[in-house]
């Protein structure tokens, strides 16, 4: 999603800043209170692998499953939104019929123009709840796999040492990397090796 991929980059420009800090920090060296230059220890090779994110999306079971749910949700409630609407449709229309041949009053006339007023900012207001509350879930999900995925990597690379896991992106920070750092295979199998699917039951 879109919204992951944003916090996934902003992520990646902070790690990407720090790292340039230190490359020149290096060049330089510090400088202690006597004016005594301090060595500073060079990045040693390996130490800096990466992920390709795409893939990581594409290919993380629990982004899958929690995207198709979310897809789920949407449709049902366009389906819902949408039977609403004909079903207002067919008041306006019947309302126009019995204006046109003089069916009713004009007093009832006018109840029922008010009432399809009424009708029609209800369903507005229902419009708007519904994307607000697949973009506050969409949200969510995104933290939800932010989150493992964070978890995952502390825990991986506990044997492994790395200084740092960057996330490599198209058109993003990081415009070239050496395909031996890359680790994305690794982590998307030793993600979905740990990830089990909730039932319904472990949802509610």
């Amino acid at each position: 999603m879109k919204k992951l991929n944003l916090i996934l980059e902003c992520i990646l420009f902070v790690a990407v800043a720090v790292l340039f800090v230190l490359f020149f920090t290096q060049k330089s060296g510090k400088v202690d209170s006597n004016g005594q230059v301090i060595e500073s220890a060079s990045l040693a090779s390996g130490e800096i692998v990466y992920v390709r994110i795409d893939s990581l999306m594409q290919n993380y079971q629990m982004f899958k499953d929690l995207a198709e749910e979310l897809k789920a949700k949407s449709q049902n409630l366009d389906a819902e939104l949408n039977n609403k609407v004909k079903k207002f449709q067919k008041d306006v229309n019947d309302f126009q019929n019995k204006a046109q041949k003089g069916l009713e009053t004009r007093n009832k006339l006018a109840e029922m123009e008010q009432q399809l007023q009424v009708d029609q900012q209800t369903l507005a207001q229902l419009r708007d709840t519904y994307a607000m509350q697949l973009s506050e879930e969409e949200q969510v999900m995104n933290r939800k796999c932010l989150q493992s995925i964070m978890d995952y990597l502390a825990e991986y690379n506990k044997d492994k040492g790395y200084h740092y896991i960057l996330g490599n992106t198209f058109g993003g920070n990081v415009l070239y990397s050496q395909p031996s750092l890359d680790v994305t295979e690794e982590v998307i199998a030793g993600l979905n090796a740990g990830y089990t699917k909730p039932t319904d039951s472990a949802k509610k």
